[in-house]
């Protein structure tokens, strides 16, 4: 790119740090590519996942009726003969007009589950559907129940969790009718969105290869994002120079659109593409996570326990359902604004109730949640940032609590949504405008320019007959 090969060739007037910084920007955004634009077009989709799902799935929502909920153990009750011998792991409640769920989670004893960790925080922070909370949650629960000493001390990067089945029985809460029963799988039987997901995570590949390619590929897009911030700045301030940088000249030649559209749209995303690449590097690395943790704690570090919520087992008492009642209604009374309260059914005498109060409809950063003993209700504290109530949490909580809210711009509500769509619509296209721009400097199959011809005298046409003509007769 920078080749001296040519003599005639003016040398250039940029500094090394911007030649060096050119030419890495263009070598790694040509290994980066394809992978950016996959991760970007995913994340466009996958942004209105919930907004999407309320438009296409009627069943999720009843007619408001003027009258309380049924209970959580009545819906239970339902759902179970419904489901034929399954025991619900979670009931969750909505708005007036929306429908109950209650869920069930199918273990797959044989292979494991290759999403780790982090799927864990995403379900803590995002939570795609309210239910999946409780379904990781409880599923959790389970396995530490078998080992839980054996990995103490070690990295949570090594840990794997059983795969499964998770359903979801959507029922009217007013009547405990049955609307519909929905089953997701996190790999054998996606639905679009699980599908979309994967993509989004790990290229369609096994988690434990799709997702360090996919954490490597948007550590350099973060630094293409930089190091195209040192390219763009002009330098010098005048107007003809301001024009070329900040906007884009509809009317000039395909080549010229092009490279505005990388530049000056790179320039315009790049403040909200650095929020939702470095949000989405959380998931990808545990050191990432707790590096982010330590800066926006000022030197803290991340003292998350993955250590289960328990129940106090030396209580000799069978559990009833209706324990989960008194949760629910207490934590209704209690928050009578919120969107939705979803609470765990404990399978086994050491699990907890889980509660997890949504103070707005799709949106999971400000959310309150808890854990309580299945027996006495007395409260369990966890160390996480999740646990408790979102009021009461440090600033560096309440930033990680916020991790998947500013990742897809639901932070900001619905206009957050579509900053996030855009700006991801943006960062898909840069990989394919920069290549344009790389290829059109290229010399692949252009001919070698002609040689000139040299000029001849033009001899008239009356000296040429003569001369023909003393030709002959000599």
């Amino acid at each position: 790119m920078f080749s001296s090969s040519n003599p005639n060739k003016k040398k250039s007037k940029k500094s090394l740090f911007k030649r060096v910084m050119a030419w890495l920007h263009l070598w790694l955004g040509l290994a980066s590519g394809i992978i950016v634009v996959i991760v970007s077009l995913t994340g466009c989709i996958y942004v209105f996942e919930s907004e999407i799902k309320d438009f296409i799935e009627d069943w999720r929502f009843v007619k408001p009726q003027e009258q309380a909920f049924l209970l959580p153990s009545q819906l239970v009750t339902i759902a179970d003969k419904t489901m034929k011998g399954k025991h619900a792991t979670s009931v969750t409640f909505g708005g007036k007009e929306d429908a109950a769920i209650v869920g069930y989670f199918t273990e797959k004893k044989e292979g494991k589950d290759r999403e780790g960790k982090a799927e864990h925080k995403k379900g803590e922070g995002k939570g795609r559907n309210q239910n999946d909370v409780a379904k990781i949650d409880n599923e959790k629960g389970k396995e530490r129940e078998k080992g839980k000493d054996k990995e103490k001390g070690k990295e949570e990067k090594s840990k794997k969790r059983r795969g499964g089945i998770f359903t979801s029985v959507y029922m009217n809460p007013y009547t405990g009718e049955v609307l519909n029963i929905k089953s997701v799988s996190r790999s054998e039987s996606p639905d679009f969105f699980r599908f979309i997901l994967n993509g989004h995570r790990a290229l369609w590949l096994p988690y434990d290869i799709g997702r360090p390619i996919v954490g490597v590929a948007v550590l350099i897009f973060v630094f293409l994002l930089i190091s195209g911030i040192v390219l763009w700045w002009p330098t010098k301030w005048i107007k003809s120079i301001r024009d070329k940088s900040f906007k884009i000249k509809l009317s000039a030649s395909f080549k010229r659109l092009n490279y505005d559209l990388h530049n000056v749209l790179g320039f315009y995303s790049m403040i909200f593409l650095l929020f939702i690449s470095m949000t989405g590097l959380v998931w990808s690395f545990g050191w990432w996570s707790k590096s982010l943790y330590w800066v926006t704690s000022g030197g803290k570090p991340l003292t998350e326990s993955r250590e289960s919520p328990k129940s106090d087992t030396t209580i000799v008492k069978a559990f009833n359902i209706t324990t989960v009642d008194k949760v629910l209604l207490n934590l209704s009374i209690q928050n009578p604004q919120a969107a939705g309260i979803l609470v765990t059914v404990p399978g086994k005498p050491a699990d907890a109730i889980g509660a997890f109060v949504y103070k707005q409809k799709h949106t999971f950063y400000n959310m309150d949640r808890y854990s309580f003993d299945q027996q006495t209700l007395k409260e369990i504290s966890i160390k996480t940032p999740f646990s408790g109530k979102y009021i009461e949490a440090n600033i560096p909580d309440k930033i990680r609590r916020m991790n998947y809210d500013i990742h897809v711009g639901s932070v900001l509500g619905l206009t957050g949504k579509f900053l996030a769509f855009f700006a991801s619509l943006i960062s898909a296209s840069l990989p394919i405008t920069g290549f344009i721009i790389w290829w059109g400097k290229q010399k692949f199959g252009k001919k070698s320019p002609a040689k000139p011809k040299v000029a001849t005298k033009e001899i008239p046409v009356s000296k040429l007959k003569n001369r023909a003509e003393k030709e002959l007769t000599a």
